[in-house]
């Protein structure tokens, strides 16, 4: 059997520690946050937008779950860092969350089907 577990992935902004997790309500966050475009956001090269979109949702979904005031914009964030900032990201640990929440890995698909699906 999977492993239902949200991956996690330990992040610092701001003086407080956060731990980054991909549930249904960030997906549905940055899905407001990018007009509606998920699909486009998840496959292929993420963008800035798309990135920092995940970002935010994530650091406020764990925000409120600690009951912490700060909540964060995908525009907020790209005032905060500088170019240099954001490459230092880990902007692929990052999406890998996001893809993890979306799609199904290769070793739960069913015999013979070689492509990644999303979840259901």
């Amino acid at each position: 059997m999977a492993d239902l577990r949200l991956k996690e992935l330990p992040f610092e902004l701001d003086g407080r520690r956060y731990l980054l997790r991909c549930n249904m309500n960030v997906l549905a966050d940055a899905q407001d946050d990018l007009d509606g475009n998920l699909g486009r956001a998840v496959t292929g090269q993420a963008n800035m937008k798309s990135i920092l979109a995940f970002l935010a949702a994530m650091l406020n979904d764990y925000a409120e779950d600690m009951g912490w005031p700060e909540r964060y914009t995908r525009r907020e964030l790209g005032k905060k860092f500088s170019f240099q900032d954001f490459k230092d990201l880990p902007r692929e640990e990052i999406m890998d969350l996001v893809i993890n929440a979306v799609f199904l890995p290769a070793e739960e698909l069913p015999e013979g089907q070689e492509e990644i699906t999303e979840k259901n």
